[in-house]
């Protein structure tokens, strides 16, 4: 997470330098004075609008952190955060189309936001694994990634991709030729596939550790009290909603600088402002403060294990039942 957030003021380095690039580009005098940067004419009410609901809901996760204390849960807080300045600086962009630098920084913030709600999955569903599966069930065998390195691992590969972007932006933004454009550009594409393909595999396993830990507990009597199942099929939701928009990010940039996903605003409001915003919401309706036991930074891995070998798993750790493998 410190890695990405300091990789933030090299993306809005790059993207000023692309911008300054382009700003001779095809459009006419006539249609930059209606488009600025954009691809179609933006809608100042629909900035407005998300602008509105995101700062509430800011608020409102900010309240929820501290009413619950729910010190881990500080990068979703981030990432809305980001949504808000995104959509501030995007309406300040619209009623100010010559400005560069609030472009730049709407067009950031809102690319990386999602990625920093995913670091909050990642923790999400490592602290859902280390309070319910007994530790001897915590294991790449049952779980595709040991507990204790969920975070770290797909934290890590999301850094390493966004990094991987950072280098092919950097060899768009300073290429002499077509040629090197386009290699920059390819190299671009890789990260966003190794993005793609390592948030899609955690979705993946995530959706067939809960589908595998309904089976198996079908017949069993939980404790009321907190109801981890619910919390972690919002977890899941959350997962489908962002693994949705990060690949049609991904077909966008693969269809190029000009087509329809790119070129219609809609497009962007209705699989970008409004996905991500409903990641928001079933975190606000379903908060980990209301399901996680222990919500501090640090994650206190010995009281989740004693809780997990008393708790909604005690017949798996005593040896009566088993995770059945698919």
């Amino acid at each position: 997470m410190d890695a990405l957030g300091r990789s933030i003021p090299t993306l809005l380095q790059l993207a000023s330098r692309a911008v300054n690039e382009s700003e001779s580009g095809n459009k006419s005098p006539q249609d930059f004075a209606k488009e600025g940067r954009y691809n179609y004419v933006p809608s100042f009410a629909a900035s407005v609008i998300f602008l509105v609901l995101y700062g509430a809901a800011s608020i409102t996760n900010l309240g929820m952190m501290f009413w619950h204390r729910s010190w881990f849960w500080w990068s979703m807080n981030f990432a809305v955060a980001m949504e808000f300045v995104g959509y501030l600086t995007r309406s300040i962009s619209i009623k100010n189309l010559d400005g560069k630098s609030v472009f730049i920084v709407q067009t950031v913030m809102i690319l990386v936001a999602p990625a920093v709600m995913a670091a909050a999955c990642y923790m999400a569903f490592g602290r859902v694994v280390l309070w319910v599966v007994p530790p001897r069930f915590q294991t790449a065998r049952h779980l595709w990634v040991p507990a204790r390195r969920i975070t770290p691992v797909f934290v890590g590969s999301d850094v390493f991709s966004f990094f991987v972007q950072v280098i092919g932006g950097a060899m768009v933004a300073g290429a002499n030729t077509k040629e090197h454009a386009n290699t920059g550009k390819n190299v671009v594409l890789v990260g966003l596939g190794l993005q793609l393909a390592s948030f899609g595999f955690f979705v993946f396993a995530a959706l067939r550790l809960n589908v595998l830990l309904r089976t198996t507990l079908r017949d069993v009597s939980l404790p009321k009290e907190r109801n981890w199942q619910l919390f972690l099929t919002v977890i899941n939701v959350a997962n489908v909603l962002i693994l949705i928009r990060t690949l049609l990010r991904f077909i966008e940039f693969v269809l190029g600088t000009s087509n329809y996903l790119i070129d219609h605003e809609w497009f962007f409001y209705a699989f970008d402002s409004a996905l991500m915003f409903l990641v928001v919401i079933v975190f606000i309706v379903v908060h980990p403060g209301h399901y996680l036991p222990y919500l501090g930074i640090r994650r206190r891995e010995q009281q989740f294990s004693r809780n997990a070998d008393k708790g909604p798993f005690a017949k798996l750790s005593q040896g009566h039942m088993t995770l059945e493998l698919s």
